[in-house]
């Protein structure tokens, strides 16, 4: 019997990931998944914020909504210190908030439209350049 691996969550590491691949996707018309991890992006800096905070991420699901407002408004008033990641510089955050879901890798074929796909992938370009790449490069990954 193999012992079971324990993984930690990295959502930094995660974020490059995603990103990279809905960034490829989209070069390639395929909007749908890029679309799809695109908005896992958003969650992956999100989730790496609450744990610099030192709150459990994973409590928020895939609920964007949550994430966005309640798990960091709580987490900014606790931990102003840690104010170089900043969500605020992320226009249009909440238009993608309400154009993803989780539920979206099991849609039809063509079911998300190039302007949302591209919505998405805006917001997470910017939650890249804003929350995930600081976060990389001052040493802040894989907490557990």
């Amino acid at each position: 019997m193999e012992a079971a691996i324990l993984m930690t969550d990295d959502y930094v590491s995660a974020g490059l990931r995603h990103y990279s691949d809905s960034t490829m996707l989209a070069g390639q018309g395929r909007v749908d998944n890029s679309a799809y991890l695109g908005g896992y992006v958003v969650e992956c800096a999100l989730k790496a914020l609450l744990q610099v905070h030192g709150y459990g991420a994973r409590a928020y699901g895939h609920n964007l909504n949550a994430l966005s407002s309640k798990g960091l408004a709580l987490a900014s008033m606790l931990s102003p210190g840690l104010s170089r990641y900043r969500v605020d510089r992320v226009p249009r955050l909440s238009a993608a908030i309400a154009v993803w879901n989780p539920e979206m890798r099991y849609a039809a074929t063509s079911a998300v439209s190039s302007s949302d796909a591209a919505l998405v992938l805006e917001v997470a370009k910017n939650m890249m350049s804003e929350v995930i790449i600081p976060l990389l490069l001052d040493g802040r990954r894989n907490w557990k």
